[in-house]
């Protein structure tokens, strides 16, 4: 009985420990938003077709930044593709920001859920 609360133990302290950076909603810092859409065309197939919307900002308890949306484009035969969900997350560094991560399509969905429900990120960059 000791070893499986023991156990038990270690493996919730093991998730607390694994657990990202929670998030709190906040404007975006200047120029952010352009930088974060400005990423999101890079991933595009006709970057010059993007559009976006509800592009939303979270601290991050780690001291950095994520932003939230969608983007609407065309593909390389001119259709448009619907609207995907976007996340990207942005550390502080020398008074700048660098793109640690970038999801373009449902993905995108969870992870702007969980900081939606004040739930940790994923550890994974």
């Amino acid at each position: 009985m000791r070893l499986a609360l023991a156990l038990a133990g270690f493996l919730i302290a093991a998730s607390v420990a694994a657990a990202g950076p929670t998030g709190v909603s906040a404007p975006l810092p200047d120029g952010l938003r352009e930088l974060a859409e400005a990423a999101v065309r890079e991933t595009l197939g006709a970057p010059q077709t993007a559009r976006f919307r509800r592009i939303e900002g979270y601290q991050l308890s780690d001291g950095g930044w994520a932003v939230c949306g969608q983007v609407n484009s065309r593909n390389f035969t001119s259709l448009r593709m619907g609207w995907k969900p976007i996340f990207l997350r942005f550390q502080v560094e020398n008074g700048g920001y660098s793109l640690i991560r970038r999801i373009v399509d449902w993905p995108a969905d969870v992870a702007c859920r969980h900081l939606d429900m004040g739930w940790p990120l994923r550890t994974r960059n």
